[in-house]
């Protein structure tokens, strides 16, 4: 098969990136300058690398060829010293695309396909639509060539390759089916929800502080009195709330407006943006694990975010999010019904294990290096504000009650579950977190105790998943039996591991 070049708009966006890069400095050494020293070899340094980006870029499109049969991705690159690499598609763990409003102008897209290994990922700045989707067809359809998996008979080597995973290939269907699309009426209330609005007024006052920077007051400063008037006040104010609204509302919508979560028989797709699109799918077999976060006022809300778990990195540039997390104004229970819609394999469990009553006062009484070291400083410094000396002893109490309010709702919030496959954990104070994976996507587990765990029959475990970064999931204090039984169920995870 011959060699393609990358699509000739790569110049163009490499141009692009680097006028982007370099136009600030360059503005502020020309026009910000007034002294003929180092400004001016600041000037000629920044031009010649602008000069020498712009080379680079076209040098790169030049040399930097790849090839996508049947099998894998073969790259080229090397201006002077050539290399090459090969990345098979069974080894693509998702694939991420991102459409932003140049991309859009040009009817074009990028893509990347992350391999969830130590390499680096497969990427694509810029495409036609026609070929970035050919070319994650090919990436699926080798789904699609294999043939069921029988059970043979494994080594330890074989239990740390994530490509051993019991999980059979199903023959993949076209056929998506579209669980969730926002209405307007759930975007607006999304809108709302999210409390995005707020973030004007602060932005607003952040400018009013500044604008004398670029302006001068001197001659609005006469026009303040008029802001005594009750009406003029009254319109000012319904202004700034009517443009919060506005600015929430339209943050949300372009953000989600475009949303859509969608699977088939071995994948799942995720479609967020209005004006710059970003798409993602992922392999069911794929998932490493789900987590359902709950900041404090999505508590107050009962609204959940919902993260998929992968091991691949989901943000295919600097100025793109990842996008691994569904629709974050689900209620809680909508959360929990998409997930067993989408992923049915995942179970996600509402009764779990709670911490024995034991454990919060062993909490409560460990003392805290963070209010001793406060308490002390304060002792001796005796701080003034607003020329009143701060009582320490004051300020001291107020710690230690937020310390030991921490420390119970972290104990009331902690609880687990070891099920026949699934393990489950839940933490956290203000924010709480639910972990769920399953027992063959664990790829080790710890167990230990320290000497006053050990006197109260506690101990602690922790779980290691692959993902960007490697995810740790730590539960401290539960019984040390339970503990022992963890330490065993883990080490029963050959029963679902087969060699593909």
């Amino acid at each position: 098969m011959e060699k393609r070049r990358y699509h000739p708009a790569n110049l163009l966006f490499g141009i692009a990136k680097t006028v982007r890069n370099w136009i600030f400095p360059l503005i502020i050494t020309i026009f910000f300058n007034n002294t003929d020293g180092w400004g001016t070899y600041a000037k000629y340094f920044i031009l010649g690398m602008i000069v020498l980006s712009i080379a680079s870029s076209i040098l790169r499109w030049f040399t930097e060829k790849y090839i996508a049969d049947e099998r894998a991705f073969h790259l080229y690159s090397g201006i002077f010293s050539k290399s090459s690499r090969t990345v098979p598609y069974d080894k693509i763990q998702n694939v991420t695309k991102h459409t932003n409003l140049l991309h859009r102008l040009l009817r074009l897209t990028a893509i990347k396909f992350e391999t969830g290994s130590k390499e680096k990922a497969v990427e694509f700045e810029v495409l036609t639509k026609e070929e970035a989707s050919r070319l994650e067809q090919l990436t699926k359809g080798n789904v699609q060539e294999q043939a069921p998996i029988k059970d043979t008979v494994i080594s330890e080597e074989d239990l740390e390759d994530e490509n051993t995973v019991s999980e059979q290939s199903v023959p993949r269907t076209e056929k998506k089916t579209i669980h969730f699309k926002p209405t307007k009426k759930e975007l607006i209330r999304a809108s709302f929800t999210s409390l995005s609005f707020i973030l004007v007024v602060p932005l607003l006052i952040s400018f009013v502080l500044k604008f004398d920077i670029f302006f001068d007051w001197s001659e609005l400063r006469q026009y303040l009195p008029l802001l005594k008037i009750w009406w003029i006040t009254t319109l000012g104010v319904i202004g700034i709330v009517v443009v919060s609204l506005l600015v929430g509302m339209w943050r949300v919508v372009q953000k989600y407006g475009n949303y859509e979560l969608a699977s088939d028989d071995t994948h799942i797709y995720i479609q967020t943006g209005l004006l710059s699109e970003s798409a993602f799918s992922i392999r069911k077999d794929r998932v490493q694990g789900i987590e359902i976060t709950q900041p404090i006022l999505h508590r107050l809300l009962g609204l959940a975010k919902v993260k998929l778990i992968s091991t691949g990195s989901l943000d295919i540039s600097e100025e793109t999010e990842t996008i691994n997390s569904l629709y974050p104004y689900f209620s809680l229970k909508q959360a929990q019904a998409m997930i067993t819609e989408v992923l049915p394999e995942y179970q996600v469990q509402l009764s779990m294990e709670k911490l024995e009553q034991k454990v919060l006062i062993y909490r409560l009484l460990q003392p805290s290096i963070i209010w001793l070291g406060v308490t002390i400083t304060l002792y001796f410094w005796r701080p003034e504000l607003l020329g009143y000396e701060i009582k320490w002893w004051i300020v001291s109490l107020v710690l230690l009650i937020l310390i030991e309010m921490y420390r119970y709702l972290n104990f009331k919030h902690t609880s687990y579950l070891i099920s026949e496959k699934f393990f489950q954990i839940k933490m956290g104070a203000f924010t709480t977190t639910l972990f769920v994976t399953k027992r063959n996507k664990m790829i080790e587990i710890a167990r230990n105790q320290n000497p006053l765990q050990r006197w109260l029959h506690l101990a602690t475990i922790e779980s290691v998943n692959r993902a960007k970064p490697v995810i740790h999931n730590k539960i401290k204090d539960i019984p040390a039996s339970e503990a022992n039984r963890f330490y065993e169920w883990f080490h029963q995870r050959t029963k679902d591991v087969r060699r593909q």
